[in-house]
C-alpha cells in the first residue's frame, strides 16, 4: 500500500541530517515534506546515490535537486542544549557523535510492572481526552472537522462522539497489524495536527488545541504502537527511540522535535562515570556499565543501534572520548551471560517488528531495516 507518492519533478531540494541519520525532501510546495529516518550513515548515502540515478533515468531534467549536508540549525540547536545541559557556552560544545537508537530506560525497568504506565491494570486508562477528528470534506473542498472523545487503554484507541458515550466509533489496535504508526499531518491547513495511519482503511485525522498537547497524544500513540506483538513468552522491554548524543564530557539520551529542533532530554550520564562496555560479536547492540561508587547510583543503559556499522561508529567515538580523558582504552568486554543476551535480543526482536509495521506493514524486507 502506497501511502505518498511524490513525483521527481516536485522535488525542490534534499536536506541530510546531523551525521547523516536523517533526510527531509522538500517539494516546491513548501507544505509538502517527508522526513526519512535512516539511523545509518551508509544507508543516507546509498539512498542520496539511488535518488539521484532515478532521477537522471527517469522524466526529471536537469538541475536536479540541491542537496544540502550542513545541517546548520539542527547543529545549532543541539549545541545550544549541550551548552545549557552542560553549563557552558555553546561556542565550547564539540558534539563526537549523533544517532538514533532505542535505548533501553533503565530507571524504567527499576520501577518494576507495576509503574509502568502502560500496562499497569487490565484497565487502566493510560490517556483520554476531546481532540477534533476531519469527519470528512464537502463537495467545495471545505474539510469538516468535529469533535470526539479519545481513550487509549491497554494499547487500544476509542474514539467516541462524546465522553458520555458508551459505543465508541471506532477502535483500533495501536500494537496490531492494522495500525502503521503516528505522525503530524502534511495534508491539511489546520493546526496541531497528526495522524494516527491505518492499513485498512483512510488514516485517522486528529487535531489538538495547542502544540504541546498535540507532542503528548503523539507520544502516548507511538509508544503504544512501539510495544507491538509481543512474541509468546516475551515480556516488553521498555525501549525508548530516541537521540543519542556523546560530548567531550557527557553523553545524552533526548528527544528531538524534528520541526523545530527542540531537545527534551532523556538521560545523561559523565564520561567519567563509564567503567567498561560490553558487546556481543555481530549484534547491532551494546551495553554502557558506570562505576558503582558514583553519587547517585545508575543501572547499565543498553543501546540498540540500527546497524552493526553504526554501533562501530559509536564505540570509536566513545573510545576517542575516553582515550582523551584517561589516556587508556575504554574497557571493551563480551556479553556472556546468557540471560542478558536473550534479553537484548528479544528487545532487538521487538525493535524490529516495530520497524516493519511503521514502514507500511512491508513482510518480508531486509534484515537490517532503517529506524523510525
Amino acid at each position: 500500500m502506497v501511502e505518498e507518492a511524490v513525483s521527481y519533478n516536485e522535488l525542490d531540494y534534499i536536506s541530510v541530517g546531523l551525521d547523516q541519520q536523517t533526510v527531509t525532501l522538500v517539494c516546491t510546495n513548501r507544505r509538502k515534506q517527508f522526513l526519512l529516518d535512516t539511523a545509518d550513515v551508509a544507508l543516507t548515502e546509498f539512498f542520496l546515490v539511488s535518488l539521484k540515478s532515478a532521477m537522471i533515468k527517469g522524466c526529471r531534467e536537469p538541475p536536479y535537486p540541491s542537496i544540502l549536508m550542513d545541517a546548520t540549525m539542527e547543529k545549532l540547536a543541539l549545541a545550544k542544549f549541550v551548552a545549557q545541559e552542560s553549563k557552558c557556552e555553546a561556542c565550547d560544545v564539540v558534539v563526537r557523535f549523533y544517532g538514533l537508537v532505542h535505548w533501553e530506560d533503565p530507571m524504567d525497568e527499576a520501577l518494576g510492572p507495576t509503574n509502568n504506565s502502560y500496562a499497569s491494570t487490565e484497565n487502566a486508562v493510560t490517556k483520554d481526552g476531546i481532540l477534533h477528528y476531519k469527519a470528512g470534506t464537502s463537495y467545495l473542498g471545505k474539510e469538516q472537522w468535529k469533535t470526539c472523545f479519545i481513550v487509549l487503554s491497554n494499547g487500544i484507541l476509542y474514539q467516541y462522539p462524546d465522553r458520555t458515550d458508551v459505543t465508541p466509533l471506532l477502535s483500533i489496535n495501536m500494537g496490531g497489524e492494522q495500525c502503521g504508526g503516528c505522525r503530524r499531518s502534511n495534508t491539511t491547513d489546520r493546526p496541531h495536527s497528526f495522524q494516527v495511519i491505518l492499513t485498512d482503511r483512510p488514516s485517522l485525522e486528529l487535531s489538538a488545541d495547542n502544540e504541546e498537547d498535540m507532542a503528548d497524544w503523539m507520544q502516548y500513540f507511538c509508544q503504544a504502537v512501539s510495544k507491538g506483538v509481543i512474541p509468546q513468552g516475551v515480556a516488553p522491554t521498555p525501549c525508548v527511540p530516541c537521540c543519542l548524543v556523546l560530548t567531550d564530557e557527557k553523553a545524552f539520551t533526548c528527544h528531538e522535535d524534528c520541526q523545530t529542533s527542540f531537545f527534551r532530554s532523556l538521560g545523561t550520564t559523565e564520561l567519567t562515570d563509564i567503567t567498561a562496555i560490553s558487546t556481543e560479536a555481530g549484534k547491532e547492540y551494546c551495553i554502557l556499565e558506570f562505576a558503582q561508587d558514583r553519587k547517585q547510583f545508575l543501572p547499565p543503559w543498553v543501546l540498540y543501534f540500527s546497524c552493526t556499522t553504526e554501533l562501530e561508529r559509536f564505540l570509536s567515538a566513545l573510545n576517542t572520548a575516553w582515550r582523551n580523558i584517561y589516556q587508556v582504552d575504554l574497557l571493551h568486554k563480551a556479553i556472556l551471560d546468557a540471560a542478558v543476551k536473550k534479553k537484548c535480543e528479544d528487545a532487538q526482536s521487538l525493535i524490529e517488528s516495530a520497524w516493519q509495521r511503521s514502514d507500511s506493514l512491508c513482510r518480508g524486507r531486509a534484515e537490517r531495516d532503517p529506524w523510525c
